[in-house]
This record gives structure tokens, sequence and C-alpha cells, in this order.
């Protein structure tokens, strides 16, 4: 009997804890998904939703990983690209401007 409430216990424990790291990491992707997009729009200087390597170069947040941001490696960043590249990394949907 008691092994079976200590087991039930344990397990009520395990699964608080891992709906607290999901909501925790849902939490951390959300906030990272929109600084990637505030840089994003800081970066435009030209306002104009293309991110130009050089906009972004020296930037140590978004411009270390525009390469990988830059799809069809045409050396801009368009906010399509930004918005697929935030889906895929952190599966998450962009917020709309």
């Amino acid at each position: 009997m008691k092994i079976t409430f200590f087991v039930a216990a344990g397990l009520l424990l395990a699964t608080g804890v891992s709906v607290w790291a999901n909501a925790e990491k849902a939490g951390y992707y959300q906030r990272a998904a929109q600084t990637d997009m505030t840089l994003f729009r800081e970066l435009n200087r030209a306002g104009n939703g293309r991110l130009t390597k050089d906009e972004a170069r020296g930037d140590m947040r978004l411009g270390t990983r525009f390469d990988d941001i830059d799809t069809n490696r045409d050396e801009i960043v368009t906010l399509q690209e930004m918005k697929t590249y935030i889906e895929k990394t952190y599966s998450v949907i962009p917020a709309p401007e």
C-alpha cells in the first residue's frame, strides 16, 4: 500500500515537473521569437521589410545567423524568410506586425 502511494506520488510529481518544463520552454521560445522579430525591424534601417547583409553585419545577435535565415542566398533576408526561420527554429508563429 505504501509503495503504491509513493509510486503514484512520484509519477504525479514527474508529470507536474514535465508540464512545468514544457511551459517554460514554450515561454522561452515565444520570447526568443519576439526578440528576433524586434531585431529584424531594428536592423532594417531602410524600413522596407528586407534586411541586407550590410545592415546585419556586426550584430552579434542576428548577424551571426544571417546565412541560416537567408535561405535563397541572395544576401537579403525578407520578412517571410525571417518568419519561416522563426517557425522552424522555435516552433512558434511570429506575432503579426
